[in-house]
């Protein structure tokens, strides 16, 4: 008889035994149904509870759908488990394991809002991990338009828990941020916890530059080249800062960056926010989890079901940078991550798949597989 490798029972134990070490205090209920939600989500990629009870076997085979469904959502609506603890405590875990590759010893933090159609709001910060970005620190909000979700309190909140994540290393973070999170509050705070800030300016922002006022679209610029700009106080509170002025020919829409580090890698810097932070988002909505699909529960049920969801893509992500990483340990994997192009008669290797994606076929192919293919449970996170 052929034998069966990494079966359901396999990652079970192995997510089980993790969550013991990360998150000691979990409470042994708990314990007994979410490593096979994680599992049943990342098979089913969905976070639909009866998507999620299809993909369980084993010991759930002899037992009615409905009653799986049932136990999965009580779990979502448990009282007792406190996702932002318990999420906070795993990736405390991980991040004190992680080790960084390069010499600068630079991180880049990416916060924005998420949006799940109408129905909920998700204050999001992530570490980018290659050309992906992994979940450090959230929050949710019901509505579409909770103010709390936008209040300087919240994003405050976020960028302490962050740093305080970060408080026992020696990297250098560097916050990137969209066009709504240009308030001079929002960098003082950056700047004040000793962090370095690239965050976008709108155009029409006031800005005092040489005693005169003008907008920040108006500053000197040239077509091709950016311009930087010294000592430029924004908005009436008059906060100094240095702002770099990228435009293109006949553009309408130039980046204009508000920065404290160095302004000649500002622009490049910035460029990795969308990777990190929109390319995640995607792989929770039609790109991995369907997460739209859930339109109607209460603040509490999503909460922590989207601390799944999370769960979820940060390990797919560090399973897809152990494949990238240690290539020997899958030379018999046949997964295309990357291209040649030729370009000016160069060779170019550009990546064609994200680290999640390359995570979750791997995952995939090795479930229930007659060959052995090596998957670590251990939650250990490679720089890439």
């Amino acid at each position: 008889m052929n034998k069966l490798y990494n079966t359901q029972k396999d990652f079970t134990i192995g997510f089980r035994k993790f969550l013991t070490q990360s998150v000691p205090n979990i409470r042994k209920t708990q314990l007994n149904i979410l490593p096979h939600i994680i599992l049943g989500m990342i098979l089913s990629e969905s976070c639909v509870p009866i998507d999620i009870a299809k993909e369980l076997k084993n010991g759930f085979s002899f037992v009615q759908i409905d009653s799986i469904i049932k136990r999965i959502r009580r779990f979502f609506n448990n009282k007792l488990f406190k996702p932002y603890e318990f999420y906070n405590k795993l990736i405390s875990f991980i991040i004190n394991d992680f080790k960084l590759s390069h010499n600068d010893k630079n991180i880049y933090i990416t916060f924005d809002h998420m949006f799940s159609k109408h129905n909920y709001t998700v204050f999001m910060f992530t570490m980018r991990i290659g050309t992906f970005g992994i979940p450090i620190w959230f929050k949710c909000f019901k509505d579409y338009s909770d103010n709390d979700a936008f209040k300087f309190e919240t994003i405050e909140e976020g960028i302490k828990s962050v740093s305080n994540l970060f408080e026992n290393t020696d990297f250098n973070l560097i916050f990137l941020a969209d066009r709504w999170f240009g308030s001079p509050k929002i960098l003082d705070i950056i700047n004040s916890l000793g962090h370095t800030y690239c965050v976008r300016l709108k155009g029409n922002i006031s800005v005092y530059f040489n005693n005169l006022k003008t907008k920040a679209k108006k500053l000197k610029h040239r077509k091709y080249h950016s311009v930087t700009h010294n000592d430029v106080s924004i908005t009436s509170d008059r906060f100094k800062t240095t702002i770099v002025y990228s435009s293109t020919f006949n553009t309408s829409d130039p980046w204009i960056i508000a920065t404290n580090g160095n302004a000649n890698k500002a622009i490049k810097n910035y460029s990795y926010r969308f990777g990190s932070i929109e390319c995640m988002f995607k792989s929770q909505k039609s790109n991995g989890f369907n997460l739209e699909k859930i339109s109607n529960a209460s603040l509490s049920y999503f909460e922590t079901m989207y601390t799944c969801i999370c769960t979820c893509v940060l390990y797919l992500t560090i399973l897809g940078a152990d494949f990238s990483k240690n290539t020997r340990c899958y030379k018999k994997i046949k997964i295309q991550t990357h291209k040649i192009y030729i370009v000016n008669k160069r060779k170019i290797k550009k990546r064609v798949m994200s680290l999640f994606n390359t995570g979750l076929t791997l995952f995939k192919l090795a479930f229930n597989s007659f060959i052995y293919i090596r998957i670590p449970l251990s939650f250990k996170l490679y720089d890439i």
